[in-house]
């Protein structure tokens, strides 16, 4: 009997439940209200957060992964600027004019000026400001193809980056909401942006109302469709970046009418596999300039170049596989492992290693000829320096498979120099904001300039969207 009431008791439960729940009276949704709510935990979304914060704004900082740092917690830990107390202590000669030159330069024109300016202008104080919320520098060395040295790079990669910034941020009360993705913009009838609509991780709608909203929900580069639309030269390549970069801010600033900037760039990389990112043994080995030839078997590159440029002469062979060809001298432990992978193969000849990899007479001439450089110290066709030109003459001898990957991607809404996000008039979608790689579209063309000028944009802009819509709130 006891157990018949108990069964009927929960039933009851149920049946009310429903009930509620059909006539409101329990809600399956949450509302909440901000001053200003941040779309992404990034660099961009930190800045943004702690300078909306400092700023008096009350401020909620979504995050749709379990964890704040997007892919500046993947990378090496560098941020590109000029001006830097770092820079002045080590009487660097440098200035403004001269990075938006080699910015410019690097996107072959086709950028925003006044925004690279912005950029390069505030870039030395934005290090200051990281430096005195705790980030930790070396002193700068050089990225990229100038010999200025501009990158200020952390100890402890992208964590050095973020973790100081995300207690800060915690210390000034925003309220960080993890696995807690955005979902749309929250407009009212002039198409004002007044807020932002997200599922927690229970599945529970979360509605909350804002003064101001910043768009920092990094690139798209993870999203083969989106790579589709504003960056096919990248369709079917692995990424590096923020498992999140699926494109959500630039999905949710399109449909509210912005503007998108897209011009078929990526920030361009080359990685073994997914499995074996550039931070593993054998990942890692893409960076030894060795010999590099295409499926073809021809050398097609200087091996010895910025990476970005590397990924621009990938692309331009039209071949899908590259290998980077190795001997016996110090790599042998990494690439056996490689061999139980099928990334990697070996042979005890080069004829043989030839039959492996592709047509066997093309690689062979090209062997040859790139240990005749070596021998004479003197590379002929890219003019690689003589100290990096070892020669492959030792068995056992590799072939390490190395395909086209990105580290992020270019596109999104265009912003104003305030930040704000503008539709297709070029006015101010009012209460939207955009920085990072979400709006990194006036910045880039093809080739990526440098390490560390990503972060760099995401960390500056970040900041001036946070006051801009701690500003507006008020």
């Amino acid at each position: 009997m006891f157990i018949l009431k108990k069964s009927n008791l929960i039933i009851t439960t149920i049946l009310l439940l429903s009930l509620c729940l059909s006539t409101g009276l329990v809600s399956a949704q949450e509302n909440l209200s901000s001053d200003v709510v941040v779309v992404g935990a990034g660099a961009a979304g930190l800045a943004a957060s702690i300078e909306a914060a400092n700023n008096g704004a009350d401020v909620i900082l979504l995050e749709k992964q379990a964890f704040v740092g997007g892919s500046t917690l993947l990378s090496g830990g560098i941020v590109y600027a000029t001006g830097s107390k770092l820079q002045k202590e080590m009487g660097v000669e440098d200035s403004v004019d001269a990075l938006v030159d080699y910015w410019m330069s690097k996107a072959e024109g086709k950028a925003d000026e006044d925004l690279l300016r912005l950029v390069a202008k505030k870039s030395g104080e934005t290090i200051d400001w990281l430096m005195e919320l705790g980030v930790e520098f070396n002193n700068p060395v050089p990225q990229g193809t100038s010999s200025v040295p501009r990158g200020h790079i952390t100890n402890s990669r992208g964590f050095g980056l973020i973790n100081p910034l995300k207690e800060n941020a915690e210390s000034l009360d925003v309220q960080i909401m993890t696995q807690t993705p955005a979902q749309e913009l929250l407009t009212n009838n002039n198409g004002d942006v007044v807020g932002v609509k997200a599922v927690n991780q229970d599945g529970k709608t979360i509605n909350i109302s804002a003064k101001a909203v910043v768009l920092a929900t990094g690139g798209f580069d993870q999203s083969e469709e989106m790579k589709k639309e504003y960056a096919p030269v990248a369709v079917d390549q692995m990424s590096f970046s923020g498992q999140g970069n699926v494109g959500d801010g630039l999905r949710m600033a399109k449909e509210v009418g912005a503007e998108i900037i897209a011009k078929n760039g990526v920030i361009g990389f080359r990685g073994v596999s997914e499995k074996f990112p550039y931070t593993t043994p054998l990942g890692g080995m893409i960076f030894i300039p060795g010999l590099f030839v295409d499926e073809s078997g021809e050398r097609f590159v200087n091996e010895a170049f910025d990476y970005p440029l590397i990924y621009d002469e990938m692309i331009k062979t039209g071949s899908e596989k590259f290998y980077l060809i190795l001997d016996q001298n110090g790599y042998a432990e990494p690439l056996e492992k490689g061999i139980e992978e099928g990334v990697v193969f070996k042979a005890e000849s080069l004829e043989s290693l030839g039959e492996q990899i592709g047509p066997k007479e093309n690689f062979l001439n090209t062997v040859k000829e790139y240990n005749s450089f070596a021998e004479n110290g003197k590379d002929e066709e890219f003019n690689k320096p003589a100290s990096l030109l070892n020669p492959i003459n030792e068995a056992n001898f590799y072939a390490l498979k190395i395909e086209p990957a990105t580290l992020g991607s270019y596109g999104g809404p265009k912003i104003s120099l305030n930040a704000e996000v503008l539709n297709k008039d070029g006015e101010p979608i009012k209460g939207l904001y955009a920085a990072g790689e979400v709006a990194n579209g006036q910045f880039f063309y093809r080739i990526y300039p440098a390490s560390g000028t990503s972060i760099q944009m995401s960390y500056t802009l970040g900041r001036i969207a946070g006051k801009n819509a701690a500003k507006l709130a008020k």
